[in-house]
């Protein structure tokens, strides 16, 4: 079948490209990616099945419940769902990850090899068994430990990859079965554990890096930067407050989807929402160069106190060359932190990581390229709020939370509905802060996306709403020829046009819209009332 695919891994991990199924396996097989399910019924004994005789390898050899190959761009749960479906006739709740890592080589004695990256996962049975006869010839329902003795004693008698699995598994299948009873007898976590086990993991990351960098370089004081290196300024930067919206998006993803605090995933819960408020840190101290923001959360932004510690310092040099390539460096530092973190994850997530960082980067590209090309359309804007602001703060982190919850297919969609239009409202609120906000509470300029022409969506709607000097105005800011007059004049220009009112009206048009898609069907109640709080939050934030 031209579909039936399997996604190849190359030395280090990393997606090598696909080839077909049947065509790779044989005396060299290529390193691919696969999956291994244990299903248990609700009375806590596995799912044995033996695999038909027609198979190509290993037939009539008794394993675990279910295996397969993800598709490209398919993730283990999607992949793992449908496979049960197929083989089985059954679907799958209570999907957790059991062992992540597990990869193994074996070879038949026809002299085919199976050589699989192969994690390992645990679930609950949902409906009657149907089993498809050309994959399985026979079925058991056996007591998990009367499972692991057999194993121990007569590995030879299961398939191979059962065999070094069951050992592994030993110790911890009752907590992963303990995470399977019935949802109400397990604890939802709240969003104060979620971000308070944030921090405190920002808190132990911030300190191990510290003992690594003064291990590699002179301990303080440092040259013109004065008593705190770089890990002290990033660990203020990280512990010192703000939003935390990243993070709570992934709790509530999480919660939504299912997730309680027994779960194995509530950990990678807390493991990427700390990359992600590490990973902002990143695009805030970027973001700041780029922009030539003085001021950042009511204070100096890195590239302008390390000018000015430089100018104090009397250093050799430009300061405001100094300024800039030590924000560089800082924000470098934070991004290679958030990916440390980010490798402690499951495959999957990892791979949505890496997806957020590209966009994340492709939309300061484009915000850049645009604004050279004086870019004012609303097409455009859209497409940067997206990329910048909505995906990496809303929908993404949403995604990483239901997907560390094993949410459902109508679970994920559900929550992808609600993400696009709250990541949109998010990037509303920034255009109206960055143009109406009050200096004391955003901490940064009033007018300061108009100052530098950021291709916003309230540009989009000004360029059809505004005529006359107001238009001239307009077709000014972002260039040498704007004045602060010019500022000043437009910030009043766009709400005597409607424009400010506009946008408001947008914003909650989107919260209802937004709201609306939680499907009580397919979510949480819990999830649903703490993503329209989210909503409420995200929608009328000051700052």
């Amino acid at each position: 079948m031209t579909d039936d695919l399997v996604v190849l891994v190359d030395d280090d991990g990393r997606d090598a490209g696909s080839a077909p199924r049947l065509e790779i396996h044989g005396p060299d097989t290529p390193l691919h990616r696969a999956f291994s399910l244990f299903l248990f019924g609700d009375d806590g004994r596995l799912l044995l099945t033996r695999r038909a005789l027609t198979k190509i390898t290993w037939p009539g050899v008794w394993t675990n419940s279910c295996c397969g190959h993800p598709k490209p761009g398919e993730t283990y749960p999607d992949a793992i769902r449908r496979r049960v479906q197929e083989e089985l006739g059954v679907g799958v709740r209570d999907l957790r990850i059991a062992l992540p890592d597990f990869a193994y080589r074996a070879t038949d004695f026809s002299g085919i090899v199976e050589n699989e990256v192969c994690p390992v996962y645990v679930g609950r049975i949902v409906g009657n068994l149907d089993p498809d006869p050309s994959e399985v010839m026979d079925h058991q329902w056996v007591e998990w430990a009367d499972y692991v003795s057999a194993a121990e004693r007569t590995p030879g008698l299961i398939s191979p990859w059962n065999a070094l699995q069951v050992p592994q598994l030993a110790g911890i299948m009752d907590g992963l079965l303990a995470t399977g009873q019935s949802r109400a007898a397990r604890r939802t976590p709240t969003a104060e554990d979620t971000l308070a086990r944030v921090d405190a993991l920002l808190q132990e990351e911030a300190t191990q890096l510290e003992t690594l960098w003064h291990a590699a370089v002179p301990t303080p004081p440092v040259d013109i930067l004065g008593d705190e290196d770089l890990p002290g300024w990033l660990r203020t930067m990280l512990l010192q407050g703000g939003k935390r919206l990243r993070p709570a998006m992934c709790h509530w993803g999480f919660v939504a989807a299912g997730g309680t605090e027994s779960d194995a995933g509530y950990a990678d819960v807390v493991r990427v929402a700390a990359a992600l408020e590490t990973l902002h840190i990143f695009g805030l101290i970027h973001d700041d160069i780029m922009d030539r923001s003085e001021t950042r959360r009511g204070q100096p932004t890195a590239h302008v106190r390390a000018a000015r510690l430089h100018r104090d310092a009397g250093g050799d040099g430009s300061a405001g060359l100094f300024g800039t390539s030590i924000a560089i460096l800082l924000g470098d530092l934070a991004h290679a932190e958030a990916d440390r973190l980010a490798d402690g994850l499951p495959e999957t997530l990892r791979r949505m990581w890496y997806e957020l960082t590209i966009e994340l980067i492709a939309g300061q590209r484009t915000d850049l390229t645009g604004a050279a090309a004086h870019r004012r359309d609303l097409d455009h804007a859209i497409t940067i709020a997206r990329l910048k602001s909505g995906s990496y703060t809303v929908e993404r982190p949403l995604q990483l939370g239901a997907e560390a919850a094993g949410a459902s297919p109508d679970a994920r969609a559900s929550l992808a509905r609600y993400g696009r239009r709250i990541g949109a409202v998010f990037a509303l609120r920034d255009d109206y802060l960055g143009i109406w906000g009050d200096p004391e509470t955003t901490g940064k300029p009033a007018g300061d996306d108009l100052r530098n022409g950021k291709a916003t969506t309230v540009l989009g709607l000004a360029t059809s709403a505004l005529t006359g000097p107001a238009a001239a105005a307009l077709a000014r800011v972002g260039t040498e020829a704007a004045t602060e007059d010019d500022i000043t004049f437009l910030q009043a220009a766009l709400t005597e046009a409607g424009v400010r009112d506009r946008v408001e009206g947008m914003i909650r048009e989107g919260v209802d819209a937004a709201v609306a898609t939680l499907n009580p069907a397919h979510l949480e109640p819990d999830g649903i009332r703490g993503l329209a709080a989210m909503a409420e939050r995200v929608a009328w934030r000051d700052r």
